[in-house]
């Protein structure tokens, strides 16, 4: 078994604002990317012995702007499809009145041997 998220962090480590384990504690300083492992699940075994693992992850984009949210979007798609991730969906999320930040909502996988 490979843990998802030291992976994902490694992908991740050229991106250019802030990355938080799960969800950011406040929202004073933004930009900010959270993410956090959805699954990891077996995706071949032989011989009693795990040989691939499927890791699915989700990141949420934090942003005083809109257009913060899709230029990260961008960045990050770029990092991690670099890295052999593969992106499943990503969608805005609507703001809720009194909310400050945008978000958007992003989902990667990425097979492990």
């Amino acid at each position: 078994m490979i843990d998802v998220n030291p992976e994902l962090e490694k992908s991740l480590s050229d991106l250019d604002c802030t990355l938080v384990y799960q969800h950011p504690e406040g929202f004073n300083k933004l930009p900010v990317v959270s993410y956090y492992n959805l699954t990891e699940s077996v995706s071949m075994s032989y011989d009693n012995e795990e040989q691939l693992q499927d890791g699915v992850v989700q990141l949420d984009i934090w942003a005083e702007v809109p257009d913060e949210c899709g230029r990260i979007a961008l960045e990050i798609n770029g990092l991690l499809t670099a890295d052999g991730w593969c992106r499943q969906f990503s969608m805005d999320i609507p703001k809720q009145s009194g909310e400050r930040a945008y978000h958007r909502t992003m989902r990667y996988v990425k097979c492990f041997c």
